[in-house]
């Protein structure tokens, strides 16, 4: 299968791209950099990689590239993805999630493949804000009710692909992930940054990690389990339905700090910093994936202690590489 990614170059770009390689596809994409990090440098001989700027595309060049690549599944992943920088630049984080999906479907839309390709619109399970208590777990006929630019841009750009099906006949499939992590996630994210802190304890850079509020409770399913049900669904899903992706199974933070406090090499001190915690945050988000389940036979394989373990790993390797 020929695969076009956007945010090709990012910590699910990545991933994605090793996986869609290892199913035997040709890999194309687009990132702001146009070229791989460090370390997905083992990529940038097997996938196409180009420049481009996706929330100021222009429109014809844009459109030309999708007809040059012919792509038959197009992996919409490129956007401003942390919530808390998208409360200090919602009118970026606007520009390129919802800005950044009209490009990328109008381009498709303009490119006049025959046949049209699949599209692969990753949205986010944080659209449904805080689902009261009978819609948890969290189906996809749980009301919409974002509560930062980012969620909200998320969920206005599901509607376009929605839009954009039925009045242009794009081939659009929208997932919405629940939260996910794994190795190479920035420490932008709660997991990752726990990981990098335990390791600098190690390492002895720091005496302590430093937490906000590890009593809410996320849906975490490994980043390698989510590219896999994206290429399942660019096989299987259904031409203009909503599927969300999520383990079903609620992990508090608390426990995921207790995890890798007993993978650390040495005992990890805690302190709590006000500075970390959320102007509003959800104490609970789970995700009900029966609806995925059933259409492309989806199941998570990797459990959360593998996905911790991997990222502290992980992290060690980061924190060895600078000194």
């Amino acid at each position: 299968m020929r695969a076009f990614v956007t945010g090709i170059s990012g910590f699910v770009g990545g991933h994605l791209t090793e996986h869609l390689l290892e199913s035997g596809d040709q890999v194309a994409g687009i990132s702001a950099s146009g070229r791989f990090p460090t370390e997905l440098a083992h990529l940038a001989g097997s996938a196409r990689i180009e420049p481009f700027d996706l929330a100021d595309a222009d429109p014809e060049a844009f459109a030309d590239l999708i007809r040059r690549k012919r792509p038959e599944a197009v992996y919409h992943l490129a956007a401003q993805s942390n919530p808390r920088a998208s409360v200090d630049d919602p009118r970026g984080t606007w520009a390129l999630n919802l800005g950044g999906a009209l490009n990328l479907l109008t381009a498709v839309k303009d490119a006049g493949l025959d046949p049209t390709p699949r599209i692969v619109l990753v949205g986010s399970g944080v659209s449904y804000g805080e689902p009261p208590p009978e819609h948890i777990p969290v189906s996809e006929s749980c009301p919409l009710r974002p509560n930062n630019p980012y969620s909200a841009s998320k969920a206005a750009a599901d509607l376009l692909g929605i839009q954009m099906r039925l009045s242009d006949g794009l081939d659009v499939t929208v997932v919405r992930p629940f939260n996910h992590a794994g190795p190479r996630q920035s420490p932008r994210y709660v997991l990752a940054t726990l990981a990098e802190q335990v390791a600098q304890v190690e390492a002895g850079r720091r005496e302590a990690v430093e937490v906000g509020n590890l009593d809410v409770v996320r849906d975490y399913t490994d980043v390698r389990d989510v590219v896999r049900g994206y290429r399942l669904l660019a096989e299987r899903g259904a031409s203009g339905e909503i599927y969300n992706l999520g383990a079903g199974r609620g992990l508090k933070l608390t426990d995921a700090l207790e995890t890798f406090r007993s993978l650390a090499s040495r005992p990890i001190e805690v302190r709590v910093d006000p500075a970390r915690f959320r102007k509003v945050d959800l104490p609970l988000l789970v995700a009900d994936a029966s609806r995925l389940r059933a259409a492309v036979g989806w199941e998570p394989l990797i459990p959360i202690e593998r996905t911790l373990a991997d990222m502290l790993a992980d992290a060690r390797a980061r924190v060895a590489a600078t000194g």
